[in-house]
Order: C-alpha cells, then structure tokens, then sequence
C-alpha cells in the first residue's frame, strides 16, 4: 500500500497585503505531481485546508478542484484543523456524496472517528482521525459512557486515541493495516517561528504514548516538516504547503510518501516540485541591495528589507522598483544613523523656550515626511497646519473653509425652493 500525506495548505492565507493564491496554486500543482508520479493508494491531509472559518470564495473553489484533482488519483481524507469550518466541511461533504458510505472518495472528518476503507491494495485499511479539538471542549470527547473526564488535556488526547486504535484494530483484524491522522501538537515538536503560540503551546500539547500502535501516524498544525518527537510512534509532520510568512522562509516544503509492505514500512519526505514566490529578506547597505536587485535580480520574490545609511535615503522603494520590476516588495525600513536630534541639558536654565508647534511639524516634515527634500508646497502646507492648530483650545475652532461652503449650499438651496415656489404659482 501507498499513502501520500499532506497538510496545512491554508488556502486564502495572505502575507500583509499580498494575495498567496498564485503561490498556493503553484505549489498545488506541484503535489499533483508527486501524487501522479507515486499512485497512491490512499491520501490524508492533517488539517488546515483553509485559513479561516469564512475562506474567500476563489481560496474555497482552489480547495474543491484539488480534492477533485486529488480524488481521481485516490480516495483522500481530510482532517479538520483549527482554521477549518465545521460547517463548511460538512457542506462540502454533502456535495462530495461522503455520506454514501466506504465507497466514498472523498471524506472530510470533523469529530474524532475512525474511517475504515474495505480493500485498498488488498488490504482492509482503517484511520483512527482526531481533527483539532480545543481544551474546552476535550471532556466532551474523552468522557466514556459510564462516568465523567477527569485530566488534563493530554490526558483527554490520549483517552480519545486508546479508544479509536481499539476500534480500528477492530474493523481491520489481525492482517490489516491501521493508520492515524490528526491536527494536534505533541510534545517535543518544533513550531516554527510563525505559528500561533496560542495554539500550539503546552496547554494544547499532547504526548505521543500509544500511537506506535499505527503503522504510520500524519500529523498537521506544525507547520515546519518533521518527525514525531520521541520515536517510539512512525510518522511526520508534512508541514506547510508554502512558506506562509518570514516565519518559514527557510524551511523547505515537502509532501510524505509512505510504503506498506512484507518488508515493513517506508517512510520518503518529497519535496515539493514548487512552492511560488520564496520569501526573501535582505538587511544591509544600498548597495549590497542594489548589487543583488539590479538588472532583475530580485524579480519573482517577496521582499523584506532593511536598509541602513547615515543619511535618509529618498524614494527607496521607486529604486527597488526600477532594478527589480518583479520584485513584489512586503517591506522595506530604512534605518538611517544620522537623524537629526536636539541635545538635552539637565540645566533648565539652558533650556530656552518651546519651540513651536508649527516649527516642530515643518522639522518632521523636512527629516522624516519627506527624506529631507523639500518641495514647492511646503509654505502652503505650513499655512494650513497654522490654520488647523491656530483656534485648539478656542470654543469656536477653524474649519479649514466648511463653514463657507456650507454657507454657499445653503444660500444655493434657498435660491432653488424660492424658484420651485415661483414655478408652482
């Protein structure tokens, strides 16, 4: 037997601003590849298809013609994650037909239960399936039918998979294959430096006791590819399927092809054909920025950067985009060393007077607004913060010209009734 695990595509994530559907698609496409090139016989993913409760509708239609694209290769079995719909699994799962029994393709598993598959590669397969489940909530599954929980989380996460292993070993019998999905953190795993410590902390965490009763174990909710923590239980984390944020810029995305057979079980991380736009982050002197962006260097990347100078370095952003077009830029901070600042003197004799409040706003604007290049509207723009600040405090405050037209639309509206009262005599 065959199986192809995967996990956390968090379709419809976006990185600030920037859309990561093309990213995603791309890196879709390239699973497709690894599951032609392999024929799996069964395809689990561990959680997290989508990153909201409420995906946008081209993240839900993405997600639909994978599994579709998934299902005509295999039957595939989905896990829910923390960032999955209850009810948007179960509607998909309607549509999908997954209530017609073993022979469905498609299966998207919302509460803990065992999925158990009649004959795949002449075997009788079961899945023991633990989707997420909030601390809240885990009495609610651990509870047997003769008493109350009473434990921690962990303790609650153990209790539930004892009882689903029980159940598969059941429904397979002596020669058959038992695996285990689920979204869950165990302890020992490695977050990487983007996931959500709410999440994924000690209070969420499970142990790993039990589980090499499962020939093999996919894990989602980690979203940096490894192995379970411990080795007494075979299996993995797939990890993500993009790198999501600069978080996981460096980790290398990967898809697990296992192989079940007399001589035991096989266990191949591969990675992943393509992945989109890498992340890039940059952090240095202009020109070592320019060196690595000019003639296109930089073009088909997103871009975090950090430049440092000693004098504010103007239209930056326009440079980058002039040696890089393609460049798709997430930030970029220049830090300069000389700014200008005012000494502080403990003397409050040397102290002189405030400087005013219009004098401090044309310093801003001068160093910080406008990189220390002054324009030709500078005078103006003074005048109206003059006129702006000049009645604070006052109980009648300037308008900047409202009340003047406000005066005029009255006047023009009064005109237009004493004409419409003439017409109607």
């Amino acid at each position: 037997m065959i199986l192809l695990h995967t996990a956390d595509w968090h379709l419809g994530a976006r990185l600030g601003r920037h859309d990561r559907m093309a990213d995603q698609r791309e890196a879709l496409h390239g699973l497709l590849e690894v599951a032609q090139d392999v024929r799996p016989d069964l395809i689990v993913h561990a959680g997290d298809l989508f990153d909201a409760f409420r995906p946008p509708y081209d993240a839900m239609r993405l997600g639909v013609r994978a599994l579709n694209r998934l299902t005509e290769i295999a039957p595939t079995l989905v896990v829910r994650g923390n960032h999955d719909s209850r009810e948007l699994f179960q509607v998909i799962n309607e549509l999908a037909g997954a209530g017609a029994g073993d022979s469905s393709r498609l299966r998207l598993i919302v509460d803990p239960q065992v999925v158990p598959y009649r004959e795949i590669a002449s075997h009788a397969v079961a899945v023991a399936c633990v989707p997420f489940i909030p601390p809240g909530t885990i009495a609610d599954y651990a509870a047997d039918e003769h008493g109350r929980f009473e434990g921690n989380y962990a303790d609650g996460i153990r209790s539930v998979n004892h009882r689903l292993l029980d159940e598969a070993e059941r429904r397979t019998g002596p020669e058959g294959i038992v695996l285990y999905a689920a979204h869950l953190h165990l302890h020992g795993a490695k977050p990487g430096n983007s996931e959500r410590r709410l999440t994924v902390g000690e209070d969420y965490a499970a142990h790993p006791e039990g589980l090499q009763r499962a020939l093999y174990c996919a894990f989602g909710h980690i979203h940096d590819p490894q192995l379970l923590p411990g080795g007494a239980a075979r299996g993995r984390y797939a990890g993500s399927l993009v790198p999501l944020d600069f978080g996981e810029a460096t980790q290398a995305k990967e898809a697990v092809v296992v192989r079940i057979d007399d001589d035991g079980v096989q266990v191949q991380a591969r990675p992943l054909p393509a992945t989109g736009r890498p992340l890039r982050q940059f952090s240095g002197a202009l020109d070592e920025l320019e060196a690595e962006a000019r003639d296109g260097g930089l073009d088909g990347v997103i871009l975090k950067a950090r430049v440092v100078s000693d004098d504010p370095i103007p239209h930056l952003a326009d440079q980058l985009a002039e040696w890089s077009p393609g460049c798709t830029l997430f930030n970029v901070v220049n830090e300069v060393a000389n700014r200008r600042a005012k000494p502080i003197s403990d003397d409050e004799g040397d102290v002189g007077p405030e400087p005013e409040m219009e004098d401090l706003f044309m310093e801003w604007r001068a160093s910080a607004a406008t990189a220390g290049q002054r324009t030709a509207a500078d005078e103006a723009v003074r005048a109206l913060f003059a006129q702006a600040i000049g009645t604070v405090g006052q109980d009648t405050q300037s308008d900047l010209g409202a009340a003047t037209l406000a005066t005029r639309a009255a006047e023009s509206l009064k005109s237009l009734a004493a004409k419409r009262r003439t017409a109607r005599d």
